[in-house]
């Protein structure tokens, strides 16, 4: 999703490389500046869809308060650009309700993603906006249900023709049996109804549930109530606008829907499920801090498929994507729930074990991965096997940093392929770089 959007950054070299970067996104950059008041002027005459904003800008405003300024005369969002930022100013920043943060320096993939997701929550939100103003202008008195009731819910005085159009019922039962709008109302979210509307009452109460309407379908509404008083101050009737929102609460699950796949393409491999290399190096260093926060041992399996070029070869792409996907299942069901496993790229694997004993502990896993891995499997009719070459290094035995451990168990993988492959190795066995 492409959008007009503009740049507010003090840094020069920086704003000219997100320029670039969001040019080659396909996006209008309308502006790029580099101090609030700028920001508050050009957004003003350009209304972009979007800013970028670095929270520590020089001048008379910060970044956090032209995004403040930015939303409250405009309505225009903002994306925070940050390298660093301590605690109260994040809860500052949180205030102007930002559609995200954007870490310096990020990956091109971090900028599209990032922005992806708050392009779509803007228009969804313009939509969803859009359609209630539209919906309020245009079914005023005609598509809401309106009705009009004594305080104590016993006589309905008038119901408008649309509450048999969202419940799906006679008016004449509502006028019968005043409580008969219960009858429509979901059974999951009959008691938090009963308990705002049911009894009498003099203050206004809003609450959004479910119809189920004699077809079966569903429908999301929202029920407002509120007194109407005489001028001495007695509540003479109880209004009720009721509106159809369910294409808002729509619009909003597809939001969260997308933010779940975005988080999801963002941190796993599209193939196999698995984590991906980033997420891979994220919980190797919470591994890492908790081990050297509380003790232990972190152990790294670093996975090398043998004879996987062959499948490809002999089979075509496809099977070979479903021998990926077939030994990421079987390296998964090995490991303890704290346990990681990963798809490091290509045929590579990669498997986090945090808070181990023994480094034997963790050699046995390597074992039985590599057992696990070489058992036969069935690809278009005709029996396969696979090899692996699984390198080990673990915390703080060879080394301290996930760098570290992933450089040497990588290294411990290659002596396995120099040996004949098929094997496992522990890096403090290899002397080739002097040794652990």
């Amino acid at each position: 999703m492409n959008g007009k959007i503009l740049i507010v950054e003090d840094e020069a070299l920086i704003a000219l490389s997100i320029e670039r970067r969001l040019l080659s996104l396909g996006h209008d950059v309308c502006g790029v500046v580099a101090s609030g008041e700028e920001a508050l002027t050009r957004a003003e005459a350009m209304t972009p869809d979007l800013v970028l904003m670095d929270i520590h800008l020089a001048g008379v405003l910060d970044g956090i308060q032209t995004a403040a300024l930015l939303r409250e005369r405009l309505g225009i969002p903002v994306v925070y650009l940050t390298a660093h930022a301590d605690e109260a100013t994040l809860e500052r920043a949180k205030q102007t309700e930002p559609y995200g943060f954007l870490l310096k320096p990020f990956q091109k993939n971090d900028l599209r993603i990032g922005l992806d997701m708050a392009l779509h929550r803007r228009a969804t939100e313009l939509r969803a906006r859009e359609s209630e103003e539209l919906f309020r202008l245009v079914t005023e008195g005609i598509d809401d249900v309106f009705w009009l009731s004594s305080p104590d819910l016993k006589v309905v005085y008038y119901v408008s023709a649309a509450y048999e159009r969202l419940w799906g019922r006679s008016r004449d039962s509502l006028y019968r049996n005043p409580m008969s709008f219960l009858d429509g109302v979901h059974e999951d979210d009959m008691a938090r109804v009963v308990a705002v509307f049911a009894q009498p009452g003099r203050e206004t109460r809003e609450l959004e549930y479910r119809l189920v309407r004699p077809d079966g379908s569903i429908r999301w509404i929202r029920d407002r109530r509120f007194p109407v008083f005489d001028q001495q101050g007695k509540c003479l009737r109880l209004a009720s606008i009721v509106t159809d929102i369910s294409e808002q609460r729509q619009a909003r699950d597809d939001l969260l829907e997308l933010n779940k796949q975005l988080q999801q393409q963002a941190t796993h491999d599209m193939l196999t499920g698995l984590p991906n290399r980033r997420l891979f190096i994220d919980r190797l260093e919470q591994a890492l801090a908790h081990a050297r926060r509380f003790g232990g041992r972190v152990g790294m399996l670093f996975i090398d498929l043998d004879g996987f070029k062959d499948i490809n070869d002999r089979f075509g792409h496809q099977a070979g994507d479903e021998a990926l996907v077939l030994i990421a299942k079987r390296i998964k069901l090995l490991l303890r729930e704290v346990d990681s496993a990963a798809r490091l790229g290509g045929d590579e694997f990669g498997i986090v074990l945090p808070d181990v004993s023994l480094l034997e502990d963790v050699e046995l896993v390597g074992e039985k991965v590599l057992q696990e891995i070489q058992k036969p499997f069935i690809m278009r009719a005709v029996s396969c096997t696979l090899g692996a070459s699984i390198g080990i290094a673990a915390y703080p035995d060879h080394g301290k940093t996930a760098d570290e451990l992933i450089s040497r168990a990588d290294k411990a993988m290659y002596q396995v392929k120099k040996n004949g492959k098929g094997g496992i190795e522990i890096y403090r066995r290899i002397d080739s770089d002097g040794g652990a």
